[in-house]
């Protein structure tokens, strides 16, 4: 009985490998840019919050400036 074994040659080794490497690229950038997202609203909160219990509701709106 004759067992056949499928051997890949190494220019389709090379683009799995490739392929491979860029899905975790592009997970490593999403996760990065998620990351990033949550660091700037846990931030716009606390300042938000903060700003709030200053001034009360104007808080926050622009006033052209004086002359």
């Amino acid at each position: 009985m004759a067992v056949a074994f499928y051997i890949p040659d190494q220019a389709t080794l090379l683009r799995k490998a490739e392929e491979q490497e860029q899905q975790l690229l592009r997970l490593r950038h999403w996760q990065m840019a998620t990351m990033v997202l949550n660091t700037i609203r846990q931030m716009m909160d606390s300042t938000a919050s903060q700003c709030l219990q200053r001034a009360g509701r104007k808080c926050g709106k622009w006033r052209k400036p004086s002359q």
